[in-house]
C-alpha cells in the first residue's frame, strides 16, 4: 500500500478520483431520502463504501480528500433540493479518514485488539437505542411485541459473531470482524452523532427530533455496508499502488 513518506502518486490520485466519481453517482443518483421531522434529513444509499475503500487502501489522508471532493462536487452537481451545510462535507472527510487511520494502526502498530468483542458492545448498544425509539415516540409495547423485540434485539447483537464465523477470509487484514468494526465505528461517530448535530443546527430543531430515524437505519446499513465491502475486499489485493 502507499508509504506516506513518498506521498501521492498518479495511480493512488486516479484511484482516489475514481472512487470520489463512484460515490457521487451512488449518492446523487441512486440513494433515497427519507424525511425526519419533516425535512429531508436521511438519506439512504451506498455512496459512502468508495470512500470507506478509499480510506482502507490508501490511508487517511487519502481518504478524507475522496470523501470531502465528493460531497462538494455532489452538491455542485445535483444538490437534492437541500441547502448546502458545511458540517456535511466535514461528515464526508471524515468518513474516509476514520477508516484510514484505523488501518494504518493494524498495519503499522500491529495492534492487538479483539474486534468481535466491540462489535457485541456496539450491537448491543444499537439496541438499546432501538428500544429508546419507541419509548421516545410512547408507544405502548405489549408483551408479545417486548418478546418481539427482545427476540430481534438479540438476534442483531448475535449479528457480528454469526457472519464471522460464516463469512471466511483468507486475509486477516480484511477479515470481516474488522470491516464491520470501521463501518460501525463511522455509523456512530458520523451518522448518528455529528450529522444528527447538523441537521438540528440547520433546522433549529431538537436533536432527538433527527436521532430516531437514524437509529432504525443503522440496523439495516451497518450489516449491509460491511457486507458488501467484505465482498469487494476480495479484489483489495490486486491494486497495486507503487
Amino acid at each position: 500500500m502507499m508509504n506516506t513518506k513518498k506521498g501521492f502518486n498518479t495511480r493512488v490520485l486516479v484511484a482516489c478520483g475514481l472512487l470520489a466519481s463512484i460515490s457521487i453517482v451512488l449518492t446523487r443518483l441512486f440513494s433515497y431520502m427519507i424525511p425526519l421531522a419533516g425535512l429531508p434529513a436521511l438519506r439512504i444509499g451506498f455512496g459512502d463504501i468508495p470512500v470507506i475503500i478509499s480510506g482502507m487502501l490508501f490511508g487517511p489522508i487519502a481518504g478524507g480528500l475522496t470523501g470531502g471532493v465528493s460531497d462538494l462536487l455532489g452538491f455542485i452537481l445535483n444538490p437534492m433540493g437541500g441547502p448546502y451545510i458545511p458540517g456535511f462535507t466535514i461528515s464526508a472527510v471524515l468518513r474516509g479518514l476514520i477508516p484510514g487511520l484505523i488501518y494504518w494502526l493494524i498495519r503499522t502498530k500491529n495492534i492487538k485488539f479483539n474486534f468481535h468483542i466491540a462489535n457485541i458492545i456496539f450491537s448491543i448498544l444499537l439496541a438499546i437505542g432501538i428500544l429508546f425509539v419507541f419509548l421516545s415516540q410512547e408507544v405502548e409495547l405489549s408483551k408479545v411485541l417486548m418478546m418481539l423485540y427482545g427476540a430481534i434485539a438479540l438476534a442483531f447483537i448475535m449479528i457480528p459473531v454469526v457472519l464471522s464465523r460464516i463469512i471466511k477470509s483468507k486475509d486477516s487484514l480484511y477479515s470481516f470482524d474488522k470491516i464491520l468494526f470501521i463501518v460501525t465505528v463511522g455509523y456512530f461517530i458520523i451518522s448518528l452523532g455529528l450529522n444528527t448535530l447538523w441537521l438540528a443546527v440547520t433546522y433549529e430543531k431538537g436533536f432527538l427530533a433527527f436521532l430516531p430515524g437514524r437509529i432504525l437505519a443503522g440496523f439495516v446499513m451497518i450489516p449491509l455496508h460491511s457486507i458488501m465491502i467484505f465482498v469487494l475486499s476480495r479484489w483489495f489485493k490486486y491494486i497495486k499502488i507503487s
